[in-house]
């Protein structure tokens, strides 16, 4: 079942299969998209989140069994990156021995974004990509307190990460 959130320029839209996260789309926020009645405890903490508080999404399942294990190894490393933190694509792919592209590959299958909180991976030249979008990446870094400002809004174009 799909629930939405308009907050912050930002639209969230949950959908949920026997209450475990299946998916978590973002968009620029448009208007006349509310919270949903009887939102679960998912959005009120994705509420919590963009307003600036820290929230500690661990506690909620995540659907990702159909992904395959580097994936779910991937994503499962990312959610332990610290609120308002940031490591690069090198980084990650240094301490999972794998290589960076690798590393962008596995986060561009990420189908719960803020939760598995892929936007804290930046490239080492710039932002990197986010499938959602730089500026959306920008404004998640932004609400966290993360010190991007010398990072350029386009994402690298360099072969190093």
């Amino acid at each position: 079942m799909p629930y939405t959130l308009s907050k912050n320029n930002l639209t969230v839209t949950i959908t949920l299969y026997h209450n475990t996260i299946r998916e978590i789309t973002l968009s620029k926020a448009s208007q006349g998209v509310e919270k949903a009645e009887n939102a679960i405890d998912l959005l009120d903490d994705i509420s919590a989140y963009l307003d600036g508080e820290r929230v500690d999404f661990s506690r909620y399942r995540l659907d990702i069994e159909n992904l395959t294990d580097f994936q779910q190894m991937v994503l499962n490393e990312v959610r332990n990156i610290p609120y308002g933190m940031t490591i690069t694509y090198g980084m990650l792919a240094k301490d999972l021995q794998t290589s960076p592209r690798a590393i962008g590959g596995a986060l561009s299958k990420n189908p719960a974004p803020i939760v598995i909180p892929c936007h804290r991976v930046i490239g080492k030249h710039g932002l990197g990509g986010f499938a959602w979008g730089v500026t959306i990446k920008k404004h998640l870094l932004h609400v966290e307190g993360a010190s991007i400002d010398s990072q350029p809004d386009v994402p690298s174009t360099r072969l190093e990460y």
